[in-house]
């Protein structure tokens, strides 16, 4: 289970890429980390988070990265 500050994110446009760099393995990337997963701005502004690692509740709907981020820590 990660917490929030062993989190980095990367921007590609619509997409944000979550990866924990704390914890590196076979599938890490290497400066990034384990791949956790992704999160995606939807068409009417909010965050949807997705991915291996978004399995925390979370507030839905995500109005904010933060608020989406929390699907990815415990």
């Amino acid at each position: 289970m990660p917490l929030l500050e062993d989190l980095s994110v990367y921007e590609d446009g619509e997409t944000f890429t979550v990866y924990d760099h704390s914890y590196e393995d076979e599938d890490a990337e290497p400066g990034r980390g384990r791949p956790l997963g992704a999160i995606t701005r939807s068409a009417d502004g909010g965050y949807i988070p997705d991915g291996p690692g978004a399995i925390f509740a979370w507030v839905s709907p995500a109005r904010t990265i933060d608020d989406a981020l929390a699907a990815f820590v415990g």
